[in-house]
């Protein structure tokens, strides 16, 4: 699904509210060494010819996501990123945990830093193609139940099925490299399990995002967590790892 051109008025104002109450929140500015592991760049097309992945999918048991970057007309957008809930954590649908992310960054020395605030977040119906909920920095059935309801679902995997997330890094820059999102208990608000995803965009290919653009190694736990860390010898092409990262779109 192409999600290039949200113009309608809903979308507007959301966005122009949420920034305005949203400055100022969190650590502004991220000292990352690694500013080429998210590719700044300014149109779709620039993304095709550096090879870049728009789009990634993290899982691990019980909790599943896809990422896809950010797009206003034909061009990018660094500070904000949907995401796709595509398995939930168990207790999810009574109510008994709920969702949250975060955002961190690693210096090419393998430094790692994760943001003290949750990323503000909001959810899009695709269908009617507007925002049906304000910012917030978690997701909980329990609250969004009664909203799910009035639109025809009465559980959590058929509503995601069709509502997205917009998640707000306010990172115009790209410093940050990875959303985490993280299950917590409802009861004791300690962490059940995460994920790790590097954000869009980066270099589709492993072996090139291996380097940064001074000729240095990446940091290690940075190259874990491509996509296509493990492929990293099957002799695929630059465009065919490109190819496999459009799959993960939605």
């Amino acid at each position: 699904m192409k999600m290039s051109n949200l113009k309608n008025g809903l979308m507007t104002v959301l966005l122009i509210a949420g920034a305005a109450a949203l400055t100022g929140c969190g650590s502004s500015g991220a000292q990352s060494t690694d500013l080429a592991s998210r590719e700044v760049i300014t149109s779709t097309t620039d993304a095709d010819k550096k090879a870049l992945a728009v789009c990634n999918s993290t899982s691990t048991a019980g909790l599943a996501a896809r990422q896809m970057a950010y797009t206003e007309g034909s061009s990018y957008r660094m500070d904000l990123v949907w995401v796709k809930l595509t398995t939930l954590p168990t207790g999810f649908a009574a109510g008994s945990s709920y969702i949250s992310m975060w955002k961190w960054y690693a210096n090419s020395n393998g430094t790692t830093y994760l943001n003290s605030s949750a990323v503000p977040l909001a959810l899009y119906d695709t269908q009617a193609k507007k925002f049906i909920t304000s910012w917030g920095t978690s997701i909980n059935w329990t609250s969004i139940s009664a909203l799910a309801l009035s639109m025809g679902y009465g559980e959590p995997a058929s509503f995601f099925g069709r509502v997205i997330i917009l998640a707000n890094l306010q990172d115009y820059n790209g410093d940050y490299d990875v959303l985490k999102i993280t299950a917590y208990s409802s009861s004791t608000n300690k962490a059940i399990t995460e994920i790790n995803g590097l954000l869009p965009m980066f270099t589709a290919n492993p072996n090139a995002y291996a380097t940064e653009s001074s000729g240095a190694a990446r940091a290690s736990v940075l190259q874990k967590l491509h996509p296509f860390y493990s492929y990293k010898s099957s002799g695929y092409t630059t465009t065919q790892y490109q190819d496999m990262a459009k799959n993960y779109c939605f």
